[in-house]
């Protein structure tokens, strides 16, 4: 692995590696930012440079410390709670245990800990008393979606490195290695939401987010050539997709937008360009000056401030009605 092959984090990788050079090394970071980021990503090269033999703005990916560690049988490279899951009191005591052992190859232990905001109280308490008097050979990694999760006092202990959501530009060179279709290419970067994993898993299947955006670009469509009873049919429908309707609601934001765009002739705007003629067809029954954007906008915080869940649809889904009849 190198550090060049993390897309994005520019400053972040600049930083990390400063701190080698410089041996300016924390005993602990919180790597911080959405899933998706590359935030293990990162952490593996980095743990990889510190325990390299050979490191020189890049780990050399040949001493032996290098092979081991991109084969994960490194004996100083431990990673905690690989599951995502709780983490317990008892994985906490193995660190605690091993943390106080020296390296058995390597002048330095490294310790990756995944959702480290899921350690329960007690996990987190006994981890803080190795905060408290680290032992210099080694270095811990903590991998959060939101450091305020975790006790304060950990993150008054640590470096946090807050991860920033990676541009479209730098999201679709790299997607250009799994793929030769631009226009899929330039779908699954904006719809990877600043995530280069998230794009990454798009293009390869893993994740289903266009295979979603088609399901409701169909159900848009049937919802404004149909009558108002149409709300009554697709009740069980947003029943059923109540977990997944923030996504929806995105998704139908995302092509109202773009209907706005064909319709001001800013077709290079368009994020859904497979769908143009479609998007024309909607445009043309698209009242002037409708104010749906501002309203689906209210729709969306209705829904987080747990408003009766389906009088919300229903009024989203006459509002739909009312701007294209």
């Amino acid at each position: 692995m190198y550090f060049s092959q993390v897309a994005g984090q520019e400053e972040i990788k600049a930083s990390l590696n400063k701190s080698i050079i410089n041996n300016t090394v924390s005993h602990c970071y919180i790597f911080e930012g959405p899933k998706g980021m590359g935030k293990y990503q990162l952490a593996l090269v980095f743990a990889q440079s510190l325990l390299c033999s050979n490191f020189d703005i890049e780990p050399c990916n040949v001493c032996n410390s290098c092979i081991k560690v991109n084969s994960f049988n490194h004996p100083d490279l431990h990673i905690i709670n690989e599951d995502e899951k709780n983490i317990k009191r008892e994985e906490i005591d193995y660190l605690i245990d091993s943390v106080y052992k020296k390296p058995y190859e390597s002048k330095r232990k490294i310790y990756i800990i995944k959702e480290a905001h899921l350690m329960t109280v007690q996990a987190a308490n006994a981890f803080l008393k190795t905060l408290e008097e680290p032992p210099l050979d080694t270095v811990i990694i903590l991998l959060t979606t939101n450091s305020n999760l975790l006790i304060p006092t950990i993150v008054s202990r640590s470096q946090e490195i807050k991860f920033r959501n990676v541009s479209k530009e730098t999201i679709m060179s790299y997607l250009k290695k799994y793929s030769d279709d631009n226009l899929f290419i330039e779908l699954a970067a904006n719809y990877s939401q600043g995530m280069l994993n998230k794009g990454v898993n798009i293009i390869e299947g893993k994740d289903q987010i266009l295979q979603k955006r088609e399901e409701i670009i169909k159900l848009f469509d049937r919802i404004i050539n149909s009558s108002p009873e149409i709300i009554y049919e697709l009740e069980s429908y947003f029943e059923e997709e109540k977990d997944n309707i923030d996504l929806i609601i995105e998704i139908i934001m995302i092509w109202i937008r773009d209907i706005i765009y064909v319709i001001n002739n800013l077709e290079d705007l368009v994020i859904n360009k497979d769908f143009l003629q479609l998007l024309k067809i909607h445009g043309k029954s698209m009242k002037k000056n409708s104010d749906i954007i501002e309203f689906m906008e209210k729709i969306s915080e209705n829904i987080r401030s747990n408003v009766n869940y389906k009088l919300t649809v229903d009024n989203m889904l006459l509002k739909i009605q009312e701007a294209f009849k």
